[in-house]
């Protein structure tokens, strides 16, 4: 009875039917689309934060720092399988142009980075580990549609010149919602344009698998190590670098 009155009804309203069973399909497939998005974000940055061995606990720090008291905290601990200390010139962006365009206006804390030696890479488009030559610089992936930088583009630092030599991903600071950004060079270059910027620091920890992450953060900041900057975790570097894709699926599922 019900399903002859429905099929009556189909019949009566063929124009209206037909317009609740088109809009029920695009709803349908923008839920499923919205739900493979997702997955593939989360698959994408978990292969990029793997790739990259992002570390689990990163305290950045701006001053002095007494490289030896962090390493006996290190060894006190049986919950850190590796440290390191990696430097960030910071540079001021008045100072930073390419291909004439100036980045005076830009609103992230620019600056030049080493390649790391145990975790923490910079990799490409294809997740591979980068080495620049002497003379070279890698520019983060965000800035090539923004700026319109191109391979061969002249990097100028000041009265300094670099060039282009491709476009690096980064698991910290890839994100637009992260305030940083590290601009990949040699060590030879790093060490001639010091005097350009402010030296910073980024005191990163791996920890064991299993290991209380939170528990650590408290008994480092309890042994009045570095910590003039902020603290960051794993599990916040992994949400800020899904923020600004996630923002527009989660437009997409709201649209349905």
């Amino acid at each position: 009875m019900y399903g002859r009155m429905i099929i009556n009804d189909i019949k009566t309203n063929k124009l209206v039917s037909a317009a609740t069973c088109i809009f029920m399909a695009v709803t349908a497939m923008l839920l499923g689309l919205s739900i493979l998005l997702y997955l593939s974000l989360g698959d994408s940055i978990d292969s990029l934060m793997s790739k990259a061995e992002t570390p689990d606990f990163l305290q950045m720090h701006a001053g002095g720092l007494d490289e030896d008291q962090l390493y006996d905290f290190m060894r006190r601990r049986d919950d850190v399988e590796a440290m390191q200390i990696c430097t960030f010139l910071n540079l001021q962006n008045s100072q930073i142009s390419i291909k004439d365009k100036s980045f005076e206006n830009n609103m992230q804390d620019n600056g030049l980075s080493c390649q790391n030696n145990s975790f923490d890479y910079l990799v490409d488009a294809h997740n591979e580990v980068i080495y620049p030559s002497e003379g070279e610089v890698f520019v983060p992936v965000c800035y090539r549609k923004e700026y319109g930088i191109h391979i061969g583009d002249v990097m100028h630092i000041g009265t300094e010149k670099l060039t282009v030599a491709g476009f690096l991903r980064d698991s910290q600071m890839n994100s637009m919602m992260a305030s940083s950004k590290r601009f990949l060079v040699s060590k030879k270059d790093y060490e001639r344009l010091k005097p350009r910027g402010s030296e910073e620091y980024l005191i990163e920890f791996k920890l064991k698998e299993g290991s209380n992450i939170n528990s650590f953060a408290t008994d480092y900041k309890d042994a009045d190590l570095p910590d003039n900057g902020p603290t960051i975790t794993r599990s916040l570097i992994r949400m800020i670098n899904a923020l600004s894709d996630g923002m527009m699926i989660s437009v997409i599922c709201l649209s349905e």
